[in-house]
């Protein structure tokens, strides 16, 4: 089976291999309890890799909106219309400084959240290699026991001695019977260190979030005030100019398109 960690990031989700059934060889209650937990770890770990997904989404549009807003001011700036217009000009200045003042939280936010809830995603699928170890285990010690039994009931049609097979067999069920209980611990052992593992990771991934939009938040509000009083323009007059621009350009054209 495939390593999550090749797997790759925002990829199809992949089923895990789930240990072969062994119906009348194991206790049918560890059979059905391996059974319903693996369901539980396959849909929790293609949980986990969608939010692995997310982060780098996540990531991208940090950095896309950075991008977009500077390829903005850019071509606002080099379109000439700012010299023809000393409001506009003083526009593009503040957005400009909002801009690069946050490009640093920007930087530091893709890589917060990186740090806070890519990676431990990563070491967490990691553990689940020995995981699978044992399960490979478990499954190559259930067809040797299908095997010897087969042997079993051939030399049982056939009327010849089968004491050295029996035995065979019954330290092989053992065997595997052992297997079984210790890929059920492990299992359980696995899905259960998930919740208290990445619920901090989560918190801190939702804190990050918090903490970059409140900045840019702040960033933007403190500007528009510092406009305000430079320009001295009353609250309710510049909400009628706002409201004024902003209907001139939901007539236009390409807005309406």
């Amino acid at each position: 089976m495939k390593s999550f960690l090749s797997l790759g990031i925002g990829k199809s989700t992949p089923t895990l291999e789930a240990p072969k059934p062994a119906s009348g060889i194991l206790p049918h209650q560890e059979e059905e309890s391996l059974a319903n937990l693996w369901v539980d770890i396959t849909k929790s770990e293609a949980g986990c890799c969608k939010l692995a997904g997310e982060v780098k989404n996540y990531r991208d549009a940090i950095k896309d909106v950075q991008e977009a807003e500077e390829k903005l001011i850019k071509d606002l700036s080099n379109s000439g219309l700012s010299s023809f217009s000393p409001q506009l000009h003083q526009a593009l200045d503040e957005y400009l400084s909002v801009t690069m003042e946050m490009k640093p939280k920007s930087e530091e936010t893709s890589s917060t959240v990186q740090q806070v809830l890519g990676d431990p995603v990563k070491q967490y699928h990691a553990l689940y290699e020995p995981l699978d170890t044992f399960r490979r285990r478990r499954d190559a010690q259930l067809i040797a026991v299908q095997k010897i039994q087969d042997k079993l009931d051939r030399l049982k049609l056939k009327g010849k001695r089968t004491t050295d097979v029996i035995v065979e067999r019954d330290s092989a069920q053992r065997h595997l019977k052992d297997l079984n209980k210790q890929l059920l611990n492990e299992s359980r052992k696995f899905h259960s260190l998930r919740q208290p593992f990445l619920q901090p990771c989560i918190q801190a991934y939702v804190q990050t979030q918090v903490d970059y939009y409140g900045t840019a938040n702040s960033q933007f509000s403190s500007q528009v005030q510092v406009s305000r009083g430079a320009h001295q323009i009353k609250d309710a007059e510049y909400e009628a100019i706002m409201g004024d621009h902003l209907r001139k350009i939901k007539s236009l054209n390409i807005v309406a398109m």
